[in-house]
């Protein structure tokens, strides 16, 4: 699938089983159809809970939609950091998909020339964090989009967007990644 079919995957919103929100511009369109693809009963599985679930009603903690190979964890109520004071991290075999439902803050990509592994890979939590060695690039994150992840993508979440952040929440999807 080439980038602009990619992109015309995308918008079809094929992939949204009702969910009503978007894929954010910053997320590799041909990833996302080609792991789609691979996995649909999985991603259908997450999508379709996103579509019938207010996530103002989630409680805090994880949610098991195929064990093992997807799930949604949410996380109590937090205060985005400093980029300073976040880590960039990967994963090597599921997918994340981030999603601020409320609040205002950043979501990083590093460039994975330009930073330095803090530790080694964790099998057990399937993650690695890295020191930055140049600025990320970072978008804002709103409730009007989402955000995903792919073992290449060195992320940063949790950014703070201003000197006084507002408190947040959010619910991150894990997808098991399709070699």
């Amino acid at each position: 699938m080439t980038p602009a079919e990619a992109r015309e995957w995308v918008k079809s919103r094929e992939w949204a089983n009702g969910w009503n929100v978007n894929v954010d511009d910053t997320v590799d369109a041909v990833e996302f159809a080609t792991q789609y693809h691979r996995n649909k009963p999985l991603w259908d599985k997450l999508f379709k809970f996103l579509a019938e679930h207010d996530p103002m009603t989630l409680e805090p903690g994880k949610i098991e939609l195929e064990k093992g190979r997807v799930w949604i964890n949410v996380p109590e109520e937090y205060t985005p950091k400093s980029a300073e004071d976040t880590r960039t991290e990967n994963h090597r075999k599921f997918i994340d998909l981030q999603y601020t439902f409320v609040g205002d803050e950043l979501y990083g990509l590093a460039d994975p020339e330009k930073v330095t592994p803090t530790m080694e890979y964790d099998p057990v939590k399937d993650r690695t964090f890295y020191k930055l060695d140049a600025p990320a690039s970072y978008v804002p994150a709103g409730a009007d989009r989402f955000f995903l992840y792919f073992p290449k993508d060195l992320h940063q979440p949790s950014v703070r967007a201003s000197e006084n952040p507002t408190p947040c929440r959010k619910l991150v999807g894990k997808i098991e990644y399709a070699e």
